[in-house]
């Protein structure tokens, strides 16, 4: 079975602004204590639309 891959968000490096969570059509991101989150892991498709942003 191959696995599908799944954005990977460095803490330390996000500033909290939400572009990425605006981008991915699929809400597995959100803002938490100022920090981009994966929240929903089975939605997140792999595609990486939140990354380009």
């Amino acid at each position: 079975m191959h696995k599908r891959p799944l954005i990977y968000i460095n803490e330390e490096k996000c500033n909290g602004c939400g572009l990425c969570v605006n981008s991915c059509a699929e809400g597995a991101i959100a803002i938490i204590d100022g920090k981009a989150k994966l929240i929903n892991e089975i939605y997140c498709d792999g595609l990486g639309a939140c990354i380009a942003s």
